[in-house]
């Protein structure tokens, strides 16, 4: 068997298991919002992104995501606060969300008590390998 070959069925794999996901990136940082979508979509997903919650939430008005990646740290309306409204909208997103920070002290805590559930948060920065196995726990966890 030839390597462009078995590069060839991994790509087609990898294909076939990102196929027809969708994922809203949102993140007032430019470099990590643009960084984090040219990394997912190399990886085959559909991404589209928001530089705030406002843009964000004006999205969700149009169109369907399987996961939603947001900061926490964003100016007006934070990612706690977007999520919060994002539910409100569609209770089908509660289990859709990757939260990502540069400022985790606290940020667990306060993610726990508003949400009332154990959830990950994933560090900036992050390694592309952290970012993507989080992204497909999260996509495997959702119907």
């Amino acid at each position: 068997m030839s390597y462009f070959f078995v590069l060839f069925v991994l790509f087609c794999i990898m294909r076939e298991m990102t196929e027809n996901k969708s994922i809203l990136l949102i993140d007032d940082d430019e470099l990590v919002r643009e960084a984090c979508c040219e990394l997912l979509q190399i990886s085959g997903y559909t991404v589209d992104s928001a530089r705030n919650g406002y843009e964000a939430l004006q999205k969700l008005e149009g169109a369907a995501y399987d996961l939603i990646v947001v900061d926490i740290n964003m100016p007006q309306i934070d990612g706690i606060d977007f999520y919060l409204r994002a539910v409100r909208q569609n209770a089908n997103m509660k289990n859709r969300f990757l939260f990502i920070t540069g400022d985790y002290y606290g940020e667990q805590e306060a993610l726990n008590l508003y949400l009332k559930a154990d959830r990950t948060i994933l560090k900036k920065p992050f390694t592309k390998e952290a970012f993507l196995k989080n992204v497909k726990d999260v996509l495997s966890k959702t119907p």
